[in-house]
C-alpha cells in the first residue's frame, strides 16, 4: 500500500530530479505517473508531454498513461487516440490494450473491450487491471463466481489497486452481504486514500443500514475528491434529510448542486420539490415538482408529491387531478390521498 504522504514525498522527489537535470525524460513520466494516481490530472498530462516531447524509451507508457489522465477527465476521444498510438507503436504494449479495454467498457463496446483485456492478459499475464476488465464483463453477464475469480486474482496481482475490492464489493453487495461490501470499499480507500468511488460506495451502505450521519460523512469525502459527481450530492441530499434530526436546509443545497449540474435531473426536482414540503414551503415546491413532470411524464411520485402540495394549499381541484394521475401511472399510495382529499371518492 503506498499512501498518499508516500505519493506526495515521491512527487517532490521527482521535482527535484527536475530541477537538476530539467532534459531528462525519464523523472517527468516518473511524476506523472505519481501525479496521476494523485488525480492531477492536468498536471500528469504535462509531465507526459514533457516526456513524450524528448522521446525516451518509455514515450509508449507515456503516451497509454496521458491517454488514462484524459480519460479520467471525460476527454474519451482523446484517450481513445492515445491508447491507439501507443499500440501502433508497439504492439505488445499491454498496458494500452487495458487501458483501451476499460475505456471501450466505459463507452459499451463489451465486445472490444473483451478483446483487449484477453490480449492484454496474453501479453502480460501478471498484470492485474485487465482481469478487472474482464470481471466487469463476466459480471454484467451473470456471472458472479467467474467474476469474483477474476477479481481476486487481480488483488494478488495488485494489491494497491482500489479497484477490484471496490468490485468484489459490489458482487457481495449484490448478494445482500453489506459487511462483507462495506470491508472492501474500505479496503479501498484504504490502499489509495484518492479512491472517490470507495467512499460513494461506503456511503451507499451505509445509507441502506440506516446509518446517516455516517453516510454523509462518506459522501463528503467523495465530494471532496470528485467534486462534478452528482450522484454523490443526490445521495447525500437524502442522507441529510432522513438523518436525526433532519437537515432539510443542507438537503436543498445538495439537491439544487444536482440541478446546476444536470439540468435535466428529474430525481433532483422531484427531492428539491418533496424537501421544500417538508419545510412547509409549498407554494415553492410546486414549480420544482412540476419541472420534474415535464420532464418525465410518467413520474407518479412528482404527482402525488405535487398533489400533496396542493392539498396544503387548499387547492383541492389541482390536488385530486394529481393523486388520479398517479394512480394512473400505478402510485398505490395515492388511492388514500384521493380518498380523503377528494369529493368524488
Amino acid at each position: 500500500m503506498q499512501k498518499e504522504s508516500d505519493l506526495e514525498g515521491s512527487e517532490s522527489e521527482f521535482a527535484k530530479a527536475i530541477f537538476y537535470d530539467p532534459y531528462n525524460p525519464l523523472p517527468y513520466y516518473e511524476r506523472g505517473v505519481v501525479r496521476l494516481r494523485l488525480y492531477k490530472l492536468y498536471e500528469a498530462i504535462e509531465d507526459f508531454n514533457k516526456a513524450i516531447e524528448y522521446e525516451h524509451p518509455m514515450v509508449v507508457l507515456s503516451i497509454s498513461n496521458r491517454g488514462s489522465a484524459w480519460q479520467e477527465l471525460g476527454e474519451y476521444e482523446k484517450a481513445l487516440t492515445d491508447f491507439d498510438h501507443s499500440i501502433s507503436i508497439d504492439s505488445g504494449c499491454y498496458l494500452a490494450y487495458s487501458n483501451r479495454g476499460h475505456l471501450k467498457y466505459l463507452l459499451e463496446d463489451f465486445d472490444g473491450a473483451l478483446t483487449d483485456f484477453e490480449k492484454a492478459i496474453k501479453l502480460a499475464s501478471t498484470y492485474g487491471s485487465p482481469y478487472t476488465g474482464r470481471g466487469l464483463i463476466k459480471f454484467d453477464k451473470g456471472d458472479m463466481k467467474g467474476a469474483m475469480k477474476d477479481y481476486e486474482k487481480a488483488i494478488s496481482l495488485d494489491p494497491s489497486d482500489p479497484q477490484p475490492y471496490s468490485n468484489r464489493g459490489g458482487i457481495k453487495k449484490e448478494k445482500g452481504d453489506l459487511e462483507g461490501a462495506l470491508k472492501d470499499y474500505t479496503l479501498a480507500t484504504e490502499v489509495d486514500p484518492y479512491f472517490a468511488d470507495g467512499y460513494y460506495n461506503k456511503g451507499t451502505i451505509l445509507d441502506k443500514q440506516s446509518k446517516f450521519e455516517e453516510a454523509i460523512l462518506e459522501y463528503s469525502k467523495a465530494l471532496k475528491l470528485s467534486p462534478y459527481d452528482v450522484n454523490a450530492y443526490s445521495n447525500r441530499g437524502v442522507s441529510k434529510a432522513r438523518s436525526t434530526p433532519n437537515d432539510y436546509f443542507g438537503a436543498i443545497v445538495d439537491f439544487a448542486r444536482v440541478v446546476e449540474l444536470d439540468p435535466e435531473n428529474v430525481l433532483a426536482f422531484n427531492n428539491l420539490g418533496l424537501t421544500r414540503a417538508n419545510l412547509g414551503d409549498f407554494e415553492k415546491s410546486i414549480p420544482d415538482l412540476s419541472k420534474a413532470i415535464e420532464l418525465d411524464p410518467t413520474y407518479a411520485f412528482a404527482y402525488r408529491n405535487r398533489g400533496k402540495s396542493y392539498a396544503k394549499l387548499d387547492q383541492l381541484d389541482k390536488a385530486c387531478i394529481d393523486f388520479m394521475k398517479a394512480i394512473e401511472l400505478g402510485d398505490d399510495f395515492s388511492i388514500e390521498l384521493k380518498k380523503e382529499f377528494c369529493t368524488d371518492k
